[in-house]
């Protein structure tokens, strides 16, 4: 029998308990061995559950436990100490996007993987959902021709005085920020999903960002990529939306829309949607409920999917992480790709200072 590799997790909030369910599809190749959280009650409660060793403090976690891979799921604001002590310690990292909360913080996570021979890989978890996968697959063989335009847009909320933004140990005061489905949180992986669909980089942008502890808005971003197609993004929690009642989709998947979170098998009134238009047809792409559709001169057409939808891709991108660890390949996502989609997202801050597009240095 294959040696199973020893994961510790560190950090226990929301997502954490959706990524410890699915990895229970693993075990046959993995062993949850620990987990490690500052909240000793929630600590308490998953380590029972899902029988791991329970810690206060990751550092010790990782000395005494002598993991294969952690995964960092905490804050963003802590990846990177986490993932350098992690490294140091000769520990393999899967990490939560975005991959940090400054650009130079991210330079130093994936230079010091490097340094210390061990592996990154940025947790960008829409590559492994199979509703884009396959979306993927119908505009590389190009059934919808050049792509011209994506979009996506999360606009909904109950007004201003219910917008909630996450808290400072989320993103430091006065930096990107922003509520969970804003641009910082959420759109990070929209820009990489958009790059990643079309395997095309961003040349220029444009648009506005929330600043963590400041006043929210409208948050945009306009993205030229370099083949000629066009990516736009439209986030704003702090209104209402516009859906009408039994519009929405059946879904299928876990995940997040502008109506919060929305467990599989439920009814998504406002669900997480991309659209993508090509010269010979057009995508729509219900990424969490795990539905596409293809629109041509034919008519539309729902297209079959294979494989699980969320939580499950979690399972997939570690899978697909023990699977490079195993056969001594690198990371299929490495940091550097979250490094790009910081890149793309700090420009767009100071696109909004400037009042200007902002070209970006190609990565």
């Amino acid at each position: 029998m294959t040696k199973r590799l020893k994961i510790g997790i560190i950090g226990l909030g929301s997502v954490a308990e959706l990524h410890l369910e699915a990895y229970q599809e693993l075990l046959g190749e993995i062993e949850i061995v620990a987990l490690a959280e500052v909240e000793t009650a929630r600590l308490n409660r998953l380590s029972n559950r899902f029988n791991a060793r329970a810690y206060n403090d990751y550092r010790q976690m990782i000395d005494r436990e002598k993991l294969d891979i952690a995964c960092v799921l905490t804050p963003a604001a802590t990846h990177a100490p986490i993932t350098i002590d992690c490294a140091r310690a000769g520990v393999h990292v899967l990490c939560e996007k975005p991959l940090s909360t400054s650009i130079e913080a991210a330079q130093e996570m994936t230079a010091e993987c490097d340094k210390s021979r061990v592996r990154l890989c940025y947790g960008a978890s829409y590559r492994f959902l199979p509703a884009l996968q396959k979306a993927r697959e119908l505009i590389r063989t190009g059934v919808i021709g050049d792509v011209v335009i994506l979009k996506e847009e999360v606009v909904g909320g109950g007004g201003p005085e219910n917008h909630k933004a996450l808290s400072f140990a989320h993103y430091p005061a006065g930096g990107p920020g922003g509520a969970g489905m804003g641009l910082v949180d959420h759109g990070i992986h929209l820009i990489d999903t958009f790059t990643w669909l079309i395997d095309c980089e961003a040349e220029s942008v444009f648009g506005r960002g929330d600043k963590s502890g400041e006043k929210p808005g409208t948050e945009h971003m306009h993205i030229n990529f370099r083949n000629g197609a066009v990516g736009q993004l439209l986030y704003n929690s702090g209104t209402f939306s516009t859906g009408l009642p039994h519009e929405g989709i059946f879904s299928w998947g876990s995940g997040w829309g502008a109506g919060g979170f929305v467990r599989g098998g439920r009814w998504a009134g406002n669900p997480g949607c991309i659209h993508v238009h090509g010269t010979k047809g057009a995508l729509r792409i219900f990424y969490y409920a795990n539905g596409l559709f293809l629109l041509t001169k034919d008519g539309p057409e729902q297209i079959a999917l294979a494989g699980r939808p969320a939580p499950a891709h979690f399972a997939a991108q570690l899978h697909a992480f023990v699977t490079n660890i195993v056969q001594n390949r690198p990371s299929d996502v490495p940091g550097e790709i979250g490094l790009s989609a910081l890149r793309v997202l700090f420009a767009v801050y100071e696109s909004f200072h400037r009042r200007a597009l902002v070209t970006l240095s190609r990565i």
